[in-house]
């Protein structure tokens, strides 16, 4: 058998894994949401990314990514996004104590899918909220992520805040 990963650079495999992943699961999701509409939908990908943002904590842990406050679980958010999901992430930091963040992301490789494939429905809201509370809280169960912006709603930007629950 021939090794094909290796007449692609290594730099561009996971670009390529990534938006082939991301298109997969955007079109199975369009698939979904036509299949069984809004409110089943987003009843079913809350609990897959939910699951997923659980199942992500082996990853934090082989990155030595933990955290317990507001600002160390949004920086392993961040980290582990960037590696599951790929280079197309934007994301940044744009406050950060221990009590609250909030953090940004500008270019997203879902979103980037959603519009290479002609999706105009909101099939990542649902999800990003579930996926990011799922591993946020498997670090520390008093805290919260909301999802404030979102692109897919036309907004310029996706944002999150994380807080410490009192």
């Amino acid at each position: 058998m021939i090794d094909v990963k290796e007449k692609v650079p290594a730099e561009n495999r996971w670009t390529i894994a990534s938006q082939t992943m991301t298109g997969a699961i955007m079109t199975t999701n369009k698939i979904l949401l036509d299949i069984v509409g809004r409110e089943k939908y987003n009843e079913i990908i809350a609990q897959i990314w939910s699951e997923g943002g659980k199942a992500s904590k082996q990853i934090a842990d082989t990155l030595g990514l933990d955290g317990n406050d507001a600002e160390s679980i949004a920086k392993t958010v961040l980290g582990v996004a960037n590696v599951e999901m790929g280079p197309d992430f934007k994301l940044e930091m744009i406050e950060a104590t221990t009590e609250k963040a909030i953090v940004r992301c500008t270019e997203c490789p879902w979103q980037n899918r959603s519009r290479e494939l002609g999706i105009s429905e909101d099939m990542c809201s649902v999800g990003d909220q579930s996926w990011g509370n799922g591993l946020a809280r498997t670090l520390n169960p008093k805290l919260k992520v909301t999802l404030t912006k979102a692109m897919p709603k036309g907004d310029a930007y996706c944002e999150w805040i994380y807080e410490l629950e009192k």
